[in-house]
């Protein structure tokens, strides 16, 4: 009975063994990334131990490891970096690293970056106005604040639009195209008639104005290549809400 016993529990022992060893394999997705996890192969078999390094490590960046979606928690050593271990499923698998920049741009909310004013003068004053005002928002948007009145009997409304951040830099690039950094101090500028078209942008922590009352010849176009990029946003799909004007 006893060596039966004994025999019974020795071919457990080996189907186990041998069932072990010929375990099905699976492939591991590194999400096009397999060079940079050290000792990654192609495929585990089920109930393997899996021991990954990743040590491409930046300053100013979070790391976040994800199998099939699941958060791993990877222990970290400044020589070795990233030591991810999982046990292999019966199935395969994906590996994601997701990085995240922690250094984004720090962006003060409703700074005045851009403001493009036209106005058309009639005998009592300014019959009607329309205004682009460009705020800082965050780190990815703008916002475009634009400000009409049609005449001098009706209230002055304030449409709201969020746009995307490149506004900024396209309005700044034809403002240095243009130098209208150049027009000030200007003595012996031209004035138009029956309006007033002006630009006035953020130059460091100063404001700068540029105006059809003092300006240099065909300075207008000027003034108006960077209406044209502001009314470009002017659409239906970056529309926030109109309100009457507080300022």
């Amino acid at each position: 009975m006893r060596k039966l016993f004994f025999g019974v529990m020795l071919m457990a022992f080996l189907g186990s063994l041998l069932f072990g060893c010929g375990a099905k394999k699976y492939k591991v997705d590194y999400s096009g990334d397999k060079d940079d996890y050290r000792g990654a192969k192609e495929e585990y078999r089920a109930g393997e131990k899996v021991t990954l390094y990743f040590d491409l490590i930046a300053t100013d960046t979070d790391y976040k490891f994800l199998l099939d979606g699941e958060a791993l928690n990877p222990d970290f050593d400044y020589k070795t970096g990233f030591k991810i271990q999982f046990t292999m499923p019966e199935h395969d698998v994906k590996l994601e690293c997701i990085m995240k920049n922690t250094m984004m741009m720090q962006v003060e909310p409703d700074i005045l970056i851009v403001d493009y004013y036209t106005a058309v003068v009639g005998t009592d004053g300014y019959d009607h106005h329309k205004e682009y005002a460009l705020y800082s928002y965050d780190a990815d948007l703008c916002r475009l604040s634009v400000y009409t009145k049609p005449s001098p009997e009706e209230e002055e409304t304030e449409d709201v639009y969020y746009v995307p951040y490149e506004v900024q830099e396209r309005c700044m690039d034809v403002i240095y195209e243009e130098n209208l950094k150049s027009w000030v101090g200007l003595t012996d500028g031209m004035a138009i008639d029956g309006g007033v078209t002006a630009v006035k942008f953020l130059d460091g922590r100063d404001y700068i104005r540029c105006a059809t009352d003092n300006m240099p010849e065909d300075g207008e176009r000027s003034l108006d290549k960077v209406g044209a990029v502001l009314r470009a946003y002017e659409k239906p799909e970056y529309w926030k809400e109109t309100r009457a004007a507080a300022h």
